[in-house]
């Protein structure tokens, strides 16, 4: 993470000598902005039997850095690239009918049935490319355009509680904890630790934490797309002529994840296979900025 941030700093300084060079030309100017992001995915929940949601997103913290190019047309008009580090990511939680395999990929293994309570925190971190028109009235500038993001990092932490039976007996409630690295795992992938599970006379050593792809045989590409295109809006306050606040919109216009890995934790298909669900899941954030334009 500190490596990528200076990565974005060595360009704000490129960029910084850029407008010294051209300084002359008023029609150029420079920028920065820093601040708050809020966050969320938005997309169709799974619903259980009697039709209740068991899915929800909720929204999660991070920051957003980057400098700015601006062409003025006019006084008034203009266009304005920037570059951004920015964090965008999501809440989970899963409430509701589940299962959940024991022994996985073993001779012994066996699928319990039961309630699940799924909470776990998604932070993804990208290069955004925002290109915009602003216009100018008074101290207010509006402004909107499109926004390119390249994924650069992407990781979760979370829980898993699980209360189930097998063959109609009782199992004792045991909770797993979540710990992603969507570009580094491997499918299977878990910790050596394990805790003890009973089940009809059987012990099954389950790993204690999961990783990204603990529940899928095979790993194809990372679970989240590595761009991510969104339409930006928003507005400015000048407090003089360089210090601004500003707040905008980013509106994800695609899918954020692949279709690989989004599946029913309601059900497996009768072969113990995932049940796909292919949701269009869209990420959706509010940044609020200082910054200053020179």
């Amino acid at each position: 993470m500190n490596f990528m941030i200076q990565r974005l700093l060595f360009i704000l300084l490129l960029a910084v000598c850029t407008f010294t060079l051209s300084a002359q030309d008023k029609q150029f100017g420079f920028g920065f902005r820093a601040g708050l992001s809020f966050s969320h995915f938005d997309g169709p929940s799974e619903t259980g039997p009697n039709g209740e949601t068991l899915e929800s997103w909720t929204s999660d913290k991070g920051f957003h850095i980057g400098g700015a190019l601006t062409y003025k047309f006019t006084d008034l008009v203009g266009a304005r690239f920037e570059f951004m580090y920015s964090q965008r990511g999501s809440g989970y939680k899963y409430d509701g009918p589940s299962y959940y395999v024991l022994g996985r990929n073993t001779l012994s293994s066996t699928t319990l049935k039961g309630t699940r309570h799924q909470i776990m925190n998604v932070n993804n971190a990208y290069f955004d490319f925002p290109i915009e028109l602003y216009y100018k009235l008074g101290k207010f500038e509006i402004f909107g355009g499109l926004n390119t993001g390249f994924l650069v990092g992407s990781s979760a932490g979370g829980t898993i509680k699980f209360e189930g039976v097998s063959n109609g007996n009782p199992v004792e409630p045991f909770t797993l904890t979540l710990d992603h690295n969507y570009k580094n795992d491997d499918a299977g992938g878990a910790s050596i630790e394990r805790i003890t599970i009973n089940v009809n006379g059987l012990t099954y050593m389950e790993p204690k934490t999961l990783g990204a792809y603990y529940e899928f045989a095979e790993r194809g590409k990372m679970q989240y797309q590595t761009i991510d295109l969104g339409l930006i809006g928003g507005v400015s306050y000048y407090i003089n002529e360089g210090l601004f606040l500003s707040w905008r919109y980013v509106y994800g216009l695609g899918d954020v994840d692949r279709n690989q890995y989004d599946i029913s934790l309601q059900t497996l298909n009768t072969n113990g296979t995932h049940v796909p669900r292919a949701d269009n899941n869209r990420s959706l954030s509010m940044q609020f900025s200082v910054g200053f334009s020179f």
